[in-house]
């Protein structure tokens, strides 16, 4: 395993230096792809909405309708995760979540961090300038591996403006409560298919293993408000890599690899995946091997691992040379401030 694993830290060796400017980005990444497929199993009621707040976001995919996961219901979670990791390691996390403001002659560095860098974001400026920063990490959205012909739905019925007495009397209005709704959520036991995808060499080696740390300490996934509730079991198929994608990192073809199961367990599906996968990539690492790599970050995350604490804050100050560089305009002189 630890030989996989060395290869891989050779795949994602990153320094952003050529040799005239340090940082700079090429317009056009290397040839790379990294994959990580994911099962997500739903082990709590699970609100999975679209424009109509009664009913399950769902779409038609591998001959059948299915239940549809936009990629942001998994990866808001995984993202504040990392944030909460940089913020109690006082490596970064400052910013809030989607609020990210830079003040005037403030360092780019000084709000976005390593967190940014895998996740991706944008920042409001006093200049009123965007500063975007692409997501190394990619999400696709995930589907269920059961169609909606199965009993995956719950209805229930709610009554809201319950007051103080608990009784749906409003004392003053003198009326009782006419909020009644019903809400459906995606039972427990439903099996998603979903994949994380890295394209050119983007990731660096503690980027990579900060996205394996906020996937593996990531336990409070979407409930009725979409941040609370341990809704979301999240099982880890493997690395993949090779020079190109593959087609077989769409959910699609990953439920069309699966083929029709009417009771689907996890250990078979990772043990379809892995060999789907095996076959699209030259290179590859087993899930089991990834478990344990992940449960060895938690662990090492948990009792504050002095190599652990050490490589966050050397690659706190990669990214902060990093954006301050590529965020900063050049003088007349054509150099970087």
């Amino acid at each position: 395993m630890k030989s996989l694993f060395q290869a891989l830290a050779q795949e994602v060796k990153t320094t952003y230096t050529l040799e005239k400017d340090d940082f700079d980005i090429p317009a056009l990444p290397q040839a790379q792809c990294i994959v990580i497929p994911l099962i997500r199993e739903t082990i709590a009621p699970l609100i999975i909405r679209n424009n109509d707040a009664d009913m399950v976001t769902d779409m038609f995919a591998a001959n059948q309708l299915r239940v549809r996961m936009i990629a942001s219901k998994s990866k808001g979670v995984e993202k504040r995760r990392g944030n909460q990791i940089l913020r109690s390691l006082g490596v970064g996390g400052k910013a809030a979540a989607n609020k990210a403001y830079i003040k005037e002659k403030q360092p780019a560095s000084e709000v976005f961090d390593l967190n940014t860098f895998v996740f991706g974001d944008s920042a409001n400026s006093a200049a009123k300038a965007i500063y975007p920063v692409h997501a190394a990490v990619l999400y696709s959205d995930a589907l269920s591996v059961q169609g909606l012909d199965q009993p995956l739905i719950d209805s229930v019925f709610r009554q809201g403006g319950i007051s103080e007495e608990f009784v749906s009397f409003d004392a003053q209005t003198h009326k009782t409560s006419s909020n009644i709704f019903t809400t459906r959520s995606v039972l427990p036991g439903t099996l998603f298919v979903q994949s994380i995808v890295m394209i050119g060499k983007r990731m660096t080696r503690e980027a990579f293993n900060h996205l394996l740390l906020s996937i593996g300490m990531a336990g409070a996934y979407g409930g009725a408000t979409a941040t609370t509730g341990t809704n979301l079991k999240t099982h880890l198929c493997g690395i993949y890599w090779g020079a190109f994608e593959r087609s077989i990192n769409a959910p699609q073809e990953m439920l069309i690899a699966l083929g029709e199961q009417s009771k689907p367990t996890v250990a078979d599906m990772v043990d379809k995946l892995e060999e789907t996968f095996g076959e699209a990539y030259q290179n590859t690492i087993s899930a089991s091997e990834l478990d344990n790599h992940v449960n060895k970050l938690v662990q090492d995350f948990e009792i504050n691992d002095s190599q652990l604490v050490k490589e966050y804050h050397q690659a706190s100050e990669q990214m902060k040379g990093l954006f301050d560089a590529w965020f900063t305009p050049p003088t007349k002189q054509g150099k970087k401030k």
